[in-house]
């Protein structure tokens, strides 16, 4: 390798090569190299939270997908991508970051339902119930919204299988 830095900056602007090694083989974040810290990086996901709560989607979806580049094993941060693809109707892609999150944390709640609900929307109801179910499990005492739709679904998903099963009377 060269003793030269690129054109445009001098030795002392260089990335040292072991750092740029890090960040290639992922032992060090994009974040973490630009000194973003992770009280910085929630308060960001914070914001975008509240931008997608206010309609603003699109601004909500390119800081999620900034959160994911900068901290690519925060399964938070692919939730609330997640959930973001999921109000734009992008439910192949909400899978995907929800697959993610639940890669980095399989407990994750709010994934779990929402891995969950397509499951359902995909006809793939013993896989949904499955995670609705252990969404449930990690939190009985539905403290999370996400718990709460996954308890309400469940609900009625039983007194469907219940209606189906009465006999039909003349």
């Amino acid at each position: 390798m060269s003793d030269r830095a690129p054109k445009g900056e001098t030795k002392q602007d260089a990335v040292p090569e072991a750092v740029a090694e890090a960040v290639i083989r992922g032992e060090l974040t994009l974040g973490q190299f630009l000194g973003i810290s992770d009280e910085q990086l929630y308060g960001w996901a914070n914001k975008a939270h509240q931008l997608l709560q206010a309609g603003s989607t699109s601004q909500a979806l390119q800081i999620f997908r900034g959160l994911v580049v900068a901290s690519p094993t925060n399964a938070v941060f692919h939730a609330q991508l997640a959930a973001t693809y999921m109000t734009l109707e992008r439910f192949d892609e909400a899978f995907e970051e929800f697959q993610l999150a639940l890669q980095f944390n399989e407990g994750h709640v709010d994934a779990l339902v929402g891995r969950g609900e397509i499951h359902l929307r995909r006809g793939h109801v013993p896989e949904a119930l499955a995670d609705l179910s252990k969404a449930i499990q990690r939190d009985p005492g539905l403290n999370r919204r996400a718990t709460q739709r996954a308890h309400a679904t469940l609900r009625t998903l039983k007194q469907q299988a219940e209606q189906l099963q009465k006999p039909k009377t003349r």
